[in-house]
């Protein structure tokens, strides 16, 4: 009866410890220049875990076009009223496109508003 119970419980640890190394790579962590301008070419691996960090912790209301660049480098799009920068995208054949991003309103080149656009395809 103990050897079960035993086994019973290894399993139990082994289970939340593998629950618990999921959650530590989906965690937010705090906003890192570096690690936000970090990329593959085609996503940005760091940016959905510190882009809330960088919305409470920062102050972009205010900022000039030329600070932003400064703290998170050039857009992947951009024109005379907004900013956008990638936050992610996923594409999996046969599900929905999922698309996240971070949007900088601009007036007279200075930040305005930023928010968190997410858009679902719907199939």
């Amino acid at each position: 009866m103990k050897l079960i119970s035993m086994r019973n419980k290894s399993k139990t640890v082994l289970f939340s410890l593998i629950i618990l190394l999921f959650a530590a790579c989906n965690r937010h962590s705090k906003f890192n220049r570096d690690n936000w301008g970090d990329t593959d070419g085609l996503t940005f691996a760091y940016r959905n875990g510190m882009v809330d960090d960088l919305l409470q912790n920062y102050k972009l209301k205010g900022l000039k076009y030329q600070q932003v660049i400064h703290l998170l480098h050039r857009p992947q799009q951009s024109n005379t009223t907004e900013m956008m920068y990638e936050i992610t995208e996923t594409t999996t054949p046969g599900k929905p496109k999922y698309v996240k991003q971070l949007i900088l309103a601009l007036k007279d080149s200075v930040v305005t508003d930023a928010r968190i656009y997410e858009h679902t395809d719907k199939k």
